[in-house]
């Protein structure tokens, strides 16, 4: 009967511990502004963490129209006490610290702490033409950033710096090659114009500036090319990156040690794979890449749309028909994910 009775409790214990779930995470949110007096920069931040905090309240309802979905957070929310791996996030030209929340709700979910961030004069809401063209200075910022958000008060003692990884976007996929070593050539000419004209989300000025001669831009490149790479962050995850017509050679990217995992569409009209994705996959030895089909162009990385935002505008916003956003949205978190916990 003894041995009757242990058995019994013994199953019940281990039926009860394997059925048991833990408490899934929401997400806290948290807004500073981090200035890098060294270049008078303002660096516009979100950090995002898990949470077990609950909304108490029913959060008040928008009247702002916006153009993408937005995600449901906790403002300063508590953290729990234990380590986190952290990722970077950086936007595209002309996009901001918003642009990829639907990366970083799943990521978070997952067990990251997120920090998203606008770069100065490149972002929606600051816009600086030569800021435009800056590129490398982005690293600087993500740098900068990374540097702050460990001293934070709420987050820093919780992240595991053994496991920091990068994201970015667009431009921002650049900008992630910068930061594990790539060095980009902003004097190179292939006699390809197209790749180098101004994106469709640079500002309107009446100031005539010679982007190749101007001082203030030759003076950024000189001081901060060299200060690109940061060995803090360890593995890289790039979505559509842009800059490709800056590497010619593989000398730009033999400082690339760190693992990156590119993800594009073979339909992106605005970088195109060829001059960019693949361009760069075939510098990099420490890449791996996925193409998505012919009908996945380079806004689909966005986050979904709003029927406002599909009004008002299309052009970023709406896909081929054969195109479900969503779906190409959690397939990319499904492989970062992956990525991520083989690399941090």
């Amino acid at each position: 009967m003894q041995k009757v009775l242990t058995v019994t409790i013994l199953m019940t214990l281990f039926f009860s511990c394997t059925t048991k779930k833990e408490t899934p995470f929401s997400i806290g949110q948290k807004s500073i502004t981090y200035t890098d007096t060294s270049r008078n920069r303002p660096i516009v931040t979100e950090i995002w963490y898990p949470t077990y905090d609950t909304i108490i309240q029913d959060q008040v309802i928008s009247k702002r129209k916006d153009l993408f979905k937005t995600i449901t957070t906790i403002p300063n929310a508590s953290i729990p006490d234990k380590k986190f791996p952290l990722l970077l996030v950086s936007h595209g030209t002309g996009g901001n610290r918003f642009s990829l929340t639907w990366f970083i709700e799943k990521m978070v979910k997952e067990g990251y702490i997120v920090v998203s961030i606008d770069h100065y004069g490149n972002s929606t809401f600051n816009k600086l033409p030569r800021e435009f063209v800056k590129w490398w200075e982005r690293a600087i910022d993500i740098q900068y950033t990374l540097s702050s958000v460990l001293k934070d008060p709420l987050v820093g003692s919780n992240i595991d710096v053994s496991k920091i990884g990068g994201v970015g976007f667009s431009l921002g996929g650049y900008t992630n090659i910068a930061l594990a070593g790539g060095y980009v050539d902003r004097n190179h000419h292939d006699g390809n114009n197209d790749d180098r004209a101004m994106p469709p989300e640079f500002p309107k000025t009446d100031e005539i500036i010679d982007f190749d001669t101007d001082s203030l831009i030759v003076s950024s490149y000189n001081t901060y090319k060299d200060q690109v790479k940061d060995d803090r962050i360890k593995a890289f995850f790039v979505m559509a990156p842009a800059i490709g017509f800056g590497f010619h050679s593989k000398e730009q990217t033999e400082k690339i040690t760190a693992p990156i995992y590119i993800v594009a569409g073979k339909g992106d009209t605005n970088t195109p794979v060829k001059n960019n994705a693949l361009h760069y996959h075939n510098l990099i030895n420490t890449s791996s890449i996925h193409l998505f089909n012919e009908h996945v162009n380079h806004y689909t990385f966005l986050n979904e749309a709003t029927e406002f935002g599909k009004e008002v505008a299309p052009a970023i916003t709406i896909d081929h028909p054969k195109v479900n956003r969503k779906e190409i949205h959690q397939k990319t978190t499904d492989m970062a994910i992956d990525f991520f916990n083989q690399h941090l």
